[in-house]
């Protein structure tokens, strides 16, 4: 009962924000923000510490490898182990804008990563963590919107790498500190 209630929620909003003013700027906007999300956005991060923040770059750098080295074979048996149908997969009347990387949807990878970098990004350069989250928070609802992930994958996203960014700082501050 609890379960068919939050998928009908969850297809509920899906909806809302997938059927969004489709003939704005929007499709371009969530594409762009889609694919700074695939990965190459977070490595100039890693450019910038080591050109302006040198005693800060190795600790920086320790942590981003912690995070993604934690998030990434947690995240594929996780998505592998629940095997969510994606949305335009699962019903007829949606069509995706972008091609995922892979069939299954939750958790949401691209979400995750955003949410793990907005955390480590904003654990050493504290003053453009809010810039991050608001990014993050884009990065789930442009995959929403893109069509390849329902509301829920994106919660479960941003909690699962927001996790994988606290336990790659806990753990590198323990191990340097």
């Amino acid at each position: 009962m609890i379960k068919a209630y939050v998928s009908q929620y969850d297809l509920q909003l899906f909806r809302v924000i997938f059927n969004f003013r489709r003939d704005s700027f929007l499709p371009v906007f969530f594409r762009i923000v889609s694919f700074l999300a695939d990965g190459y956005f977070y490595f100039l991060f890693l450019v910038y510490m080591y050109f302006s923040r040198t005693e800060a770059f190795r600790p920086a750098f320790y942590v981003f490898l912690a995070a993604f080295t934690i998030e990434m074979p947690l995240y594929h048996l996780l998505k592998h182990s629940i095997r969510r149908i994606r949305p335009f997969n699962a019903h007829d009347d949606i069509d995706n804008m972008v091609l995922p990387i892979d069939e299954f949807s939750f958790p949401s990878g691209h979400t995750s990563a955003a949410f793990m970098m907005a955390l480590v990004i904003g654990h050493f350069l504290p003053f453009i963590m809010p810039f991050l989250y608001l990014f993050a928070l884009l990065v789930g609802i442009s995959r929403i919107y893109l069509g390849v992930h329902y509301p829920s994958d994106i919660l479960g996203g941003a909690a699962f790498g927001t996790g994988c960014a606290f336990a790659a700082i806990y753990l590198i501050g323990h191990v340097t500190g």
